[in-house]
């Protein structure tokens, strides 16, 4: 299959994103927010957790946060498993910003909050408590299941405890929302 002029275009982008001189790089996060696609949000990702320059790091940020197609949901949450709290804080954020309503996902955020810290935890429940059905009893059950594991471990004394009960608390409450 002959490659399009926008996968051509998508392609240059991504290597102008890659580049060391920062100028390119500017040039490039300016040209995104015409021309890119999800494909580049790794990119993004990748030069916030990289390059030093605060200017830089912002714009990729803000692109992220600005993001309108939700065809970049799964790359938002294959950062949801990134090493760096920053990277997974972002993600969440950009769920919270964007407003996708990503209810199939449920589950993830709900590990994202078991696994992270207390402000992803807190990013976490602010994205669910914000979901929007119509819910799938699946869905619902597989975030309760992930949750049931944490609480049949965690102490009760920790930071982000009353988080994980608001959390079983919504869970609850789309459980009963479905018909």
């Amino acid at each position: 299959m002959a490659e399009t002029k926008n996968d051509s275009l998508i392609k240059d982008l991504i290597l102008d994103l890659a580049s060391k001189d920062n100028k390119i790089l500017m040039s490039a996060l300016k040209r995104v927010r015409s021309k890119g696609s999800e494909k580049v949000i790794p990119s993004l990702f990748h030069i916030i957790e990289k390059n030093e320059d605060a200017l830089i790091k912002n714009e990729a940020q803000s692109i992220i946060l600005e993001l309108k197609s939700t065809a970049s949901i799964p790359f938002l949450l294959e950062q949801l498993s990134h090493e760096k709290e920053e990277m997974r804080l972002l993600a969440l954020n950009a769920f919270w910003q964007t407003g996708f309503n990503s209810h199939e996902n449920m589950d993830k955020f709900v590990t994202a909050a078991i696994k992270g810290s207390f402000m992803e935890a807190f990013e976490a429940y602010t994205i669910i408590d914000n979901l929007e059905g119509p819910f799938e009893e699946e869905n619902i059950m597989e975030a309760q299941l992930v949750l049931k594991s944490y609480f049949s471990m965690a102490n009760e004394d920790e930071e982000k405890f009353p988080i994980m009960k608001n959390i079983a608390k919504q869970l609850a409450n789309f459980e009963l929302s479905i018909q």
